[in-house]
């Protein structure tokens, strides 16, 4: 009786530690893609194509994958060599998980927006002092490249990806499941943190967690000041900061 009750416990204490343990390492892994990514924005005039690229390129040591087969298991290909990253780059390099809908590394622009840039021609020239200079704080960081950098990390160690998965989107369950009670827009509001729209549809993550694959956004931000002109009337500049915060309602 006494090891039924404990052996579970115990054995998800082992795994469980090897798994936060991953997840730490990719958390660290996800500042330096983060800083990674808006060096190379702010050279490529804050392409996010290009971002992306940086930043899967950081994280591929640990973008793991799924085994071939209907009980395969997820699993990680090393990278001990050029050889090795260049094989593996190949395979991953279009950022796409091939069984979800998500990327491996999602770049959003936090600022500035096309509206904060402001200037003519359809660019910023980024070494224009009046365009980096002013009293107005807002209008000084119009040539300052600000990112968030999502890695949507697969977790790879079993039993304990399916408790942490379930105890870390607990966090986003409705309010009225929290003795609260949510309407209108603010409703719409809380659908679109969980399921990335304003419906309350299965999202990317829950979708993904029915086949299996238990995946934690883990998120870092870095601010660079532009080393290449902003251009306007690109679709990679955001009308509005899109970034997510924790804690934020």
């Amino acid at each position: 009786m006494e090891s039924a009750i404990v052996l579970p416990l115990f054995v998800f204490l082992i795994l469980g530690i090897l798994q936060l343990g991953l997840m730490h390492q990719a958390r660290l892994m996800t500042k330096y893609a983060a800083y990674k990514a808006v060096r190379a924005g702010s050279i490529h005039n804050a392409s996010v194509k290009e971002m992306e690229k940086a930043a899967v390129a950081v994280l591929l040591p640990m973008l793991a994958k799924r085994a071939s087969g209907p009980n395969g298991i997820e699993y990680v290909k090393p990278v001990n060599s050029g050889q090795e990253f260049t094989e593996k780059w190949s395979d991953l390099k279009a950022n796409k998980m091939a069984d979800t809908e998500l990327k491996y590394a999602e770049v959003t622009i936090c600022g500035p927006t096309k509206q904060d840039a402001g200037g003519g021609g359809g660019e910023v020239d980024f070494d224009d002092p009046d365009n980096a200079t002013s009293a107005d704080w807002k209008q000084s960081h119009r040539t300052k490249l600000r990112v968030q950098v999502t890695f949507n990390y697969r977790l790879i160690i079993p039993f304990a990806d399916w408790v942490i998965y379930s105890a870390a989107r607990a966090r986003d369950m409705p309010m009225l499941m929290r003795m609260g009670e949510v309407k209108g827009e603010e409703k719409a509001k809380v659908a679109k943190r969980k399921f990335g729209s304003a419906s309350t549809g299965e999202g990317p993550y829950e979708s993904a967690a029915s086949q299996g694959i238990y995946i934690a956004p883990i998120r870092a931000t870095y601010t660079m000041r532009m080393q290449s002109n902003l251009y306007l009337n690109t679709d990679d500049l955001p009308s509005s900061n899109a970034c997510m915060f924790p804690f934020s309602y």
